[in-house]
């Protein structure tokens, strides 16, 4: 508990930091997806990202692991435009990276709105799916 709630408040001391400031925080998050959605196509390398490369240090159920849990109940706690810097800038000092050089700024937006969907309505985990 300590540790989210520590998460948490480095998330919104960094959102002020980076320019996202009074705007950011002041508004509920949009939990609706991105205006500029992804072709589907790329809407599944986005979720598999989000299951491989993100559950490698946020836990294979994004419940936590080296960095926080970033399951959507986490992630309906902060700002969208603190989730989606966070994702796209990386935290320096800190062993998040940041995935500029892999999405755009826009597929960082919608990968934001994507996790702070209920669980309930995304599509199955990626690596459930069957595989060729």
């Amino acid at each position: 508990m300590l540790i989210r709630n520590h998460f948490l408040v480095l998330t919104v001391l960094l959102s002020g930091f980076c320019g996202l400031g009074a705007a950011a925080q002041n508004q509920p998050a949009d939990t609706s997806l991105a205006a500029t959605q992804p072709a589907p196509a790329r809407q599944q390398q986005l979720r598999r990202m989000l299951e491989h490369d993100c559950g490698s240090c946020h836990g294979l159920r994004l419940t936590g692991g080296l960095g926080p849990a970033i399951h959507a109940e986490a992630m309906q706690q902060l700002p969208q435009a603190a989730i989606a810097a966070t994702i796209f800038h990386g935290r320096p000092g800190t062993p998040m990276p940041a995935w500029k050089s892999m999405i755009s700024e826009a597929e960082a937006d919608w990968l934001a709105a994507y996790m702070q969907r209920p669980s309930a309505t995304k599509p199955a985990l990626v690596s459930q799916d069957p595989r060729p």
